[in-house]
């Protein structure tokens, strides 16, 4: 088992046990134009408040252990967690890094 299987093993698992809803849940693997697995769990709004958590720790922890792991591997993740309709607003990977150049222009000149 490869690195992004072994990965979305431990994703499906994690998210699995806090959520309320399984059969609205889905979680799609791609690539971001860096290069780096993206995991994009889509979950029913009232799943969505539980996997994030207060202050967003319970997201957070689950990133942490990923990317450890995928750090051992010599992998880069990205973890993402929205309602359905949360991706329909979704930026591209293209517009995305777009967005970030801009980030960084504005706030070396701010």
């Amino acid at each position: 088992m490869d690195a992004p299987e072994a990965l979305l093993e431990f994703l499906s698992y994690a998210v699995a046990q806090l959520i309320e809803h399984p059969q609205q849940a889905s979680i799609a693997i791609g690539h971001n134009a860096n290069g780096a697995v993206v995991y994009k769990v889509q979950l029913a709004p009232d799943d969505v408040r539980r996997v994030i958590g207060k202050n967003g720790q319970t997201v957070s922890s689950i990133r942490s252990l990923m990317a450890v792991a995928a750090e051992r591997h010599g992998v880069k993740i990205s973890l993402k967690v929205g309602a359905a309709q949360d991706w329909e607003k979704e930026e591209t990977p293209e517009q995305e890094q777009e967005r970030e150049a801009r980030e960084a222009v504005a706030g070396e000149e701010g």
